[in-house]
């Protein structure tokens, strides 16, 4: 609990005349704003529960409600927790068989169980749900994605970064890259230069000219997050990425030597790491050591969210 108000103090969050629904959410425009919160720790606190997608701290006799079925005032900013984010794995158990019909599109998870149009989590025979399906929608759906936006959201897609080497575009898996916490699917690009698919490649891409025109003609899909798992792999040993989280946002710092100086750790602090105690002492009305300016992390790049397991 206490991480999750530290996370909402740190970054700010500021929200005049709350309102937050997944209807409005692009996982473009996300950076961090609010706390991802995994399926599996929604279910596992008691608290917690899910309207739309968007996880508050209410009694409610079931996990999972509509908007409907929630009196409004109960959903404030005072009682929100975060959002709910479903893993690709976790959104490949939901194929309206045994279980609730979930599709995902442009980043959003949404819930067809209900839907004519998806009897027992098949569409025409064409799309299956638990199944990512942007591309799918927009190219063979006359509607593109917005029937699918018209039924109830159920969360954020999310990626791990084990999750995303297998979209790495060979043996006729999808071409997915991870740029700027955002996963994009290319798999419809005929023509896309030496991308390394599979992977984070924020550093990568900025270094190729083209990026920006590539990736405004494929599909966002999803958000790359971290646990303390993931992100230790990151710890710039032999030849891997050099990562660390402040908050709930991961950033690269594998090009950046004096990072340390600049978050005034010692010299030998390792990468991998959760360094939000530096800034911590932010949130109190005194201080009794020195503390790197919160605007230092915005010369680090963006790299991905830490998902609260």
């Amino acid at each position: 609990m206490k991480d999750i108000l530290v996370f909402l103090s740190l970054f700010l969050l500021v929200v005049t005349g709350f309102s937050l629904s997944l209807t409005q959410f692009n996982v473009k425009e996300f950076k961090g704003q609010y706390p991802l919160i995994s399926l599996s720790r929604l279910l596992e606190t008691d608290e917690f529960v899910s309207v739309e997608g968007v996880v508050y701290r209410i009694s409610a006799s079931k996990k999972f409600l509509t908007t409907d079925e929630v009196d409004p005032e109960l959903l404030s900013e005072s009682n929100l927790v975060g959002v709910l984010a479903m893993d690709i794995d976790e959104l490949g158990t939901f194929t309206g068989k045994g279980k609730q019909a979930l599709v995902a599109a442009s980043g959003i998870v949404y819930d067809v169980t209900s839907s004519r149009h998806w009897p027992a989590g098949n569409h025409k025979n064409r799309h299956q749900a638990g199944e990512e399906l942007t591309h799918e929608l927009m190219i063979n759906s006359p509607h593109g994605a917005g029937k699918i936006a018209n039924v109830k959201p159920f969360g954020v897609l999310v990626f791990t970064p084990d999750q995303l080497s297998r979209f790495n575009g060979k043996n006729r898996a999808k071409s997915y890259i991870a740029f700027r916490g955002v996963v994009y699917d290319l798999s419809h690009l005929r023509s896309v230069p030496n991308y390394p698919f599979g992977t984070e490649a924020t550093a990568e891409l900025l270094k190729m000219p083209s990026y920006a025109d590539t990736l405004s003609k494929s599909y966002a899909i999803g958000l790359l997050v971290f646990d303390e798992k993931a992100l230790a792999k990151f710890d710039g040993q032999q030849n891997a990425k050099a990562f660390i989280k402040v908050g709930n946002i991961v950033y690269d710092v594998t090009d950046i030597p004096d990072w340390r100086e600049k978050l005034h750790l010692e010299s030998d602090a390792v990468a991998g790491k959760d360094y939000t105690s530096q800034f911590e002492c932010e949130l109190e009305e005194t201080c009794s050591h020195d503390h790197p300016e919160s605007d230092v992390l915005k010369q680090f790049n963006i790299v991905g969210f830490e998902v609260l397991r």
